[in-house]
């Protein structure tokens, strides 16, 4: 398991543990606690036993966005402990007041933990990079998929997060493009260029008006042969952040967006590349 697999698996654990100690030693809890009423506690048992059903999931899934939910929720629960335990706004035993500072240590360590897997998720190895790699397989000869992957002038009508590019200069490598979206507009440089197989393109991140918070950002599109009538189709960028905080807060959001406009960019691909196949029984079972 990665670093965030291994943060995440002791929290749900000792949520999912305790909730159900609060629900179903609800009776002698509320002997602790000095409560009449042992409700409150079957409510937050339920509560947090769901919520450690949900971090266990999270240790398969490792969905970034989700584990920074996690991480969110943690802190407000240590947060809420800390006023709890400052104020004692409740008419609770000196015990109840011990065992909740007490069970929010555990918690703390997890948040630090858990904020460190997820800055790491996507990583480089060795490096403050990160990759974001995607593949399709599609129904299409490899030289097809390159006729249609290569064509870089008309990259903003398949790609849903482009508006428009325009070739400035050169062809092949060394090929400068100027991409917009909205108001916003970038340069982009053709660094490599391996005919038939595979091109990257570096974006000017240095210019003063460039609008997103990366300092290094390329891209690399490649096709790989599979059989005579199939390719794969693979995109992998490679990113770094301006802040370093940026990759907890900010790499989830990021990564959640930006998968989606992927998809779409295949999908559209892909229905370029098929579309001299229009009676194999493939891309119609597709299309159904």
């Amino acid at each position: 398991m990665n670093t965030l697999q291994n943060a995440l698996l002791p929290n749900g654990v000792l949520a999912f543990t305790s909730g159900l100690v609060m629900v179903f030693m609800r009776e002698q809890l509320a002997q602790i606690f000095g409560l009449a009423d042992s409700s409150p506690l079957m409510i937050t048992g339920i509560v947090v036993t769901v919520f450690g059903l949900t971090v266990l999931a999270e240790v398969k899934m490792q969905r970034a966005l989700a584990s920074l939910w996690i991480i969110l929720q943690d802190t407000l629960w240590v947060i809420g402990t800390i006023i709890l335990v400052v104020w004692q706004p409740f008419d609770l035993t000196a015990a109840a007041y011990w065992i909740i500072a007490l069970y929010a240590l555990p918690v703390l360590v997890f948040i630090w933990f858990q904020s460190y897997g997820l800055s790491l998720l996507d990583s480089k190895l060795g490096s403050a990079r990160k990759i974001f790699t995607f593949k399709r397989r599609v129904f299409a000869t490899k030289k097809r998929a390159w006729e249609v992957m290569s064509d870089v002038s008309r990259y903003h009508e398949v790609a849903p997060n482009i508006d428009g590019t325009q070739i400035i200069s050169g062809q092949g490598q060394g090929l400068v493009r100027r991409c917009s979206h909205g108001k916003d507009s970038w340069k982009e440089t053709c660094t490599l260029w391996d005919e038939g197989n595979a091109y990257s393109f570096e974006v000017g991140t240095n210019a003063p008006d460039y609008p997103y918070p990366l300092k290094f950002l390329k891209g690399t599109w490649s096709t790989n042969y599979i059989n005579a009538d199939e390719t794969e189709v693979v995109m992998e960028f490679e990113f770094e952040y301006k802040k370093s905080y940026q990759t907890l807060f900010l790499h989830p959001i990021m990564k959640f967006k930006f998968t989606k406009v992927c998809q779409k960019l295949l999908d559209n691909w892909q229905e370029k590349m098929e579309s001299k196949h229009e009676g194999n029984p493939i891309v119609a079972a597709r299309k159904a």
